[in-house]
């Protein structure tokens, strides 16, 4: 069904950029310019989230030729298409591969380090250097990436677990153009929020 809203959205279907016009922001010039930082986020997390499962399955690949683990190529394309799926995406990766190690290895020593590779790859990839490239890019906290997470992932599964991120960023971009919901944008980049004094008049 995602897949499907998708392609009715991607066809023009609904005039996302007419609506998000006349009925959310009532200004042409305000829209367009919402419309095309929205464009600009989502195109900028998918170039994020390549370059760093291209590097992810990189490592896979190398480490399995290094310790002489079988199928490295499968193993590098696994670990770069599961990568897209947030948080359990690496876990899975790493197991599966950790199993198979399991068989094709036979020194306990030298699984262990294969295993410790693995991980290590998906640390500095997953855990270190993604957090930072998608902090900066977006300002988005990470107990708020975390919470809807859970979210769109109880809703949606796995798909909602891809696209938790960048409809977090839409929902964000959209609240910063209210005075009554920017607070909540500050909240989700946790940003610092301006306290407002209450107008109480001086006694005379």
């Amino acid at each position: 069904m995602t897949f499907f809203f998708a392609i009715l959205l991607l066809s023009e279907s609904l005039n996302f950029q007419k609506i998000l016009n006349k009925v959310v922001i009532h200004q042409q010039f305000s829209s367009i310019k919402v419309f095309m930082r929205i464009e600009k986020d989502l195109i900028t997390f998918i170039k994020v989230k390549f370059i760093v499962s291209f590097f992810t399955g990189l490592g896979f690949t190398l480490a399995c030729y290094f310790f002489d683990v079988s199928f490295p190529l499968f193993w590098g394309l696994f670990a770069f298409a599961i990568n897209y799926v947030q948080m359990i995406g690496s876990v899975i990766s790493v197991l599966l591969l950790s199993l198979f190690a399991i068989v094709e290895l036979d020194t306990t020593g030298v699984l262990l380090f294969f295993i410790l590779t693995i991980a290590l790859v998906q640390v500095i990839m997953g855990a270190i250097l993604e957090p930072i490239f998608m902090g900066k890019s977006f300002s988005i906290n990470v107990i708020t990436i975390l919470v809807m997470l859970m979210f769109w992932g109880f809703i949606w599964g796995i798909p909602g677990l891809i696209l938790a991120i960048p409809i977090t960023v839409f929902i964000k971009i959209i609240l910063e153009q209210f005075p009554k919901t920017k607070g909540i944008a500050n909240l989700m980049s946790g940003s610092e929020l301006i306290v407002f004094k209450s107008p109480v008049k001086k006694s005379l």
